[in-house]
């Protein structure tokens, strides 16, 4: 029994006696190193402050709507909002996680500050061509690479081809910690005043980090080899018996207002555990991709994104591997896949222009609105070897035959 996600290492308390001064120097180093250029890096105590800071710098009176991705966790939205932005909802092409270009040009107009997409499994199809058109717009472009660190488009490193770009290396990401991320944009007016802004931040302290840190020490246990098989039966006649609910619980608004964990900087503690940890980001990336081909062979057709060209999807980070089961099949087959002891998820995210507190927000989600009921999502990370990903798609196959 493998679990459908996983915390990678961290060392919860050796991190604190190993935290030094240079560790902050260090990492922003390491991440133009890996990003194969020289840009501006701002470490933040928490990855979503970087969404508030950015829309912050670019809103005006005139100018506030931020056109994006409905896909997405709530304080996403919420970050936008904090920082002065009016969300407008993209749509995504059918049965896609890639932008709707049209829809989204149709929303583009003078009171749009910026746009802001978000990159899943498989980048943005469109990524280069958003880019251009935000250009000769005078909009700024942005994007959030939080679960797509090691992924390329066109050649060029997720977040190097956009105004600035947000990462994210809290718990389950590959350069982890329990909170944290950070922005990374060229040189220019909107880096200078968010470094200024961010260097008058505190660090997060221990005291801080204890809530989140209890979770995900927790989850880590819970998904353990060892606490697993144990577990899961549990987890496995939950399901058989309830109700399976289309919004993950897990995307509850966290945030209520910008309280002190926002506003800071990371630890030392962070900075030197994600500092360590570069080294293995081209292997975790190579990994998924491994994996992902093999469910290529059998579910590439009804893969989420199909369109994308294969030359990008080569270039995919693959967090993880959404296949189209469609509506009236996910629940029986999502059912089948845990009654025989495979671990797998419905959609990675809600539609939010769903839910409460932001169904009144403007924008057209219909495509996103079916997506996530439609999504059966396979693991692909570095305990999911190819031979159970062979064993999955092959008794997958037996629920889904006429793919």
């Amino acid at each position: 029994m493998i679990p459908h996600q996983i915390i990678y290492q961290i060392g919860y308390i050796s991190c604190w006696y190993r935290s030094d001064h240079d560790a902050d120097q260090d990492f922003r180093s390491k991440l133009n190193d890996l990003l194969g250029r020289a840009s501006v890096v701002v470490p933040l105590g928490r990855a979503r402050s970087g969404i508030f800071l950015l829309v912050k710098q670019v809103v005006t009176e005139a100018r506030r709507k931020v056109i994006m991705c409905p896909y997405t966790i709530p304080d996403v939205i919420n970050m936008v909002r904090f920082g002065g932005g009016e969300p407008v909802f993209v749509d995504f092409r059918p049965n896609s996680t890639n932008v709707d270009l049209g829809h989204l040009r149709s929303l583009v107009d003078e009171q749009t500050a910026c746009v802001l997409v978000t990159h899943y499994h498989v980048p943005q199809a469109d990524t280069k061509a958003i880019a251009d058109f935000c250009r000769s717009k005078g909009v700024k472009f942005f994007d959030d690479c939080a679960i797509s660190l090691g992924a390329s488009i066109e050649g060029q490193p997720i977040g190097t081809v956009s105004d600035a770009s947000v990462f994210s290396f809290s718990g389950f990401k590959i350069l982890n910690f329990f909170w944290g991320g950070a922005i990374a944009m060229p040189p220019g007016a909107i880096a200078t005043a968010i470094e200024a802004e961010v260097g008058t931040w505190p660090r997060l302290s221990f005291r801080q980090y204890q809530y989140q840190a209890k979770r995900v020490l927790t989850y880590r246990l819970l998904t353990s080899r060892l606490v697993f098989p144990l577990l899961f039966p549990l987890r496995r006649r939950n399901i058989a018996s309830g109700k399976i609910v289309d919004i993950p619980p897990l995307s509850r608004v966290e945030t209520a207002s910008l309280d002190d964990t926002i506003i800071s900087r990371p630890a030392l503690a962070a900075l030197g555990e994600w500092r360590r940890k570069f080294s293995v980001v081209a292997e975790i990336v190579a990994h998924r991709r491994s994996i992902a081909a093999v469910y290529d062979r059998h579910f590439r057709k009804i893969s989420v994104s199909p369109e994308t060209a294969e030359e990008r999807r080569a270039e995919a980070g693959f967090v993880n591997y959404p296949i189209i089961v469609g509506r009236d099949m996910r629940d029986k087959v999502y059912r089948a896949l845990i009654a025989s002891n495979y671990d797998v998820a419905l959609s990675l995210y809600p539609n939010v222009h769903e839910m409460e507190g932001f169904t009144d927000l403007p924008g057209r989600t219909g495509h996103v609105s079916e997506l996530v009921r439609s999504i059966i999502t396979l693991p692909t990370h570095t305990r999911v070897t190819p031979a159970y990903a062979e064993r999955l798609s092959q008794f997958l196959l037996t629920l889904i035959p006429s793919q």
